[in-house]
C-alpha cells in the first residue's frame, strides 16, 4: 500500500511538470475599438503578441476590445480604476488632461505618422509632458497623420468651402481652423461621426483616411480635400503604481517593446494603414477628390498658422516652450 502512495505521488509530480505555469503577471488591456478593427488588427495585436510571445511565465496581456469595458470617453478612468492595467486613447479626446500633448494635432507640422510618433516620444523623454502625465506610464506613442477635409454631397474643393457648414473635428486646435474659413466646429468623437453625418447633424468631417474603413465613414461621404489639417496622437499606457508594481522581470519586457524604436515601427505601420484606407476610400462608390497645391498649402500658412500655434501658446501652460520643443523634436525625429 505504501509504495503504492509513493508511486501515485511521483505520478502525479511527473503530470504537474509537464505543465506550463501561470503567468505571474496578467494585464487587461482595454483598446476601447472593436475587435476587427485595422487599429486593433493591424496595430495593438501585433504588438501584444510580440510581448506575449517573450515569455508566458513572467507576462500575458490580454485584449479587452470593444467599448463595453473601455470607450474612447472613460479610458483614462477605466485604468485608473484598475478595471483594466493597460489602455488605449487619443489624447486630444480628453484634452483638459492632456493640453500640452494636443501640440501634435497641429496642421502643417508633422510629415509623416512615422515622424510624429517618434517626436511625441522624445517630447516625453525630454519631460515636455510631465505635468499631465507624471501618473501614467506612456508605453508606446502612436501619431495620426494629417487629416483632410471631407463633405457629404458638398464640394471640397478649397478651404472655403467650409463656409456655412457644421464641421466635425476632435481637436480644438481644428475647431479653430474651421472656424478660420466660417465653418461652425462640432466636437464629435470618431464612433459617433457616421450617425451625425446620417441624420444631418454635421455635414462635414475633418479626419484623416485611417478612420474610413473601421466607422465606415466612406458611406457617407462623397468629396475629399486632401490638405494637413493636424494629427492626432494615441497612446497605450499604464498607471505609473501599477507598474511600478510589477515584478522586474514583467517591466523589462514591457521596456523592450516601448519607447521610441517601437513608436516607430508603429509609425511605419500607421503610414501604411493610411495609404490603403485611402486606396480603399477611392475604389468605393462614386466620389470627387481634390488635393490643395504646394501654393495653396502656403497661403492655408500664412492665413491660419500664426493665429492657431498663438491660440496653442494662450491655452496650454508653458505653451511657447511646448511648441518650440515640438519643432525641435520633429527635426530630431526625421521626415521623408
Amino acid at each position: 500500500m505504501f509504495q503504492r502512495t509513493i508511486a501515485a505521488l511521483l505520478s502525479s509530480a511527473a503530470l504537474l511538470t509537464t505543465v506550463p505555469a501561470a503567468a505571474q503577471e496578467v494585464l487587461a488591456f482595454g483598446t476601447a475599438n472593436p475587435e476587427q478593427h485595422p487599429l486593433v488588427t493591424r496595430i495593438l495585436t501585433p504588438w501584444v503578441e510580440a510581448i506575449n510571445a517573450e515569455d508566458p511565465s513572467v507576462l500575458q496581456i490580454e485584449l479587452r476590445n470593444g467599448p463595453m469595458i473601455v470607450n474612447h470617453e472613460n479610458f483614462y478612468d477605466r485604468v485608473q480604476d484598475d478595471v483594466v492595467q493597460m489602455v488605449w486613447g487619443i489624447t486630444a479626446f480628453d484634452a483638459g488632461r492632456f493640453p500640452r500633448s494636443l501640440v501634435t494635432t497641429l496642421p502643417f507640422m508633422v510629415e509623416n505618422s512615422e515622424q510624429g510618433a517618434v517626436a511625441a516620444c522624445l517630447m516625453h523623454e525630454r519631460g515636455m509632458f510631465d505635468g499631465e502625465m507624471a501618473d501614467i506610464v506612456p508605453l508606446v506613442f502612436v501619431q495620426f497623420p494629417q487629416a483632410s477635409l471631407h463633405f457629404q454631397n458638398h464640394p471640397a474643393t478649397s478651404m472655403e468651402d467650409m463656409a456655412g457648414m457644421k464641421v466635425m473635428t476632435g481637436s480644438p486646435v481644428v475647431a479653430g481652423l474651421v472656424q478660420a474659413y466660417g465653418g461652425t466646429p462640432l466636437s464629435i468623437n470618431v464612433p459617433e461621426m457616421y450617425q451625425a453625418l446620417q441624420r444631418g447633424t454635421a455635414e462635414g468631417l475633418v479626419m484623416n483616411f485611417t478612420a474610413f474603413p473601421g466607422f465606415r465613414l466612406h458611406e457617407v461621404t462623397t468629396d475629399h480635400l486632401i490638405a494637413p489639417l493636424g494629427g492626432g496622437l494615441g497612446m497605450v499606457f499604464m498607471m505609473r503604481d501599477r507598474y511600478d508594481a510589477l515584478p522586474e522581470a514583467a517591466r523589462a519586457i514591457l521596456d523592450r517593446h516601448s519607447g521610441c524604436d517601437a513608436a516607430r515601427q508603429l509609425g511605419v505601420e500607421v503610414d501604411a494603414w493610411e495609404a490603403d484606407a485611402l486606396g480603399f476610400v477611392r475604389s468605393n462608390g462614386e466620389r470627387r477628390f481634390h488635393t490643395l497645391s504646394e501654393e495653396q498649402v502656403a497661403e492655408l500658412v500664412a492665413r491660419v498658422g500664426a493665429p492657431i500655434e498663438a491660440a496653442f501658446v494662450e491655452r496650454t501652460p508653458g505653451g511657447a516652450e511646448v511648441l518650440e520643443a515640438y519643432r525641435q523634436a520633429l527635426g530630431d525625429a526625421g521626415g521623408e
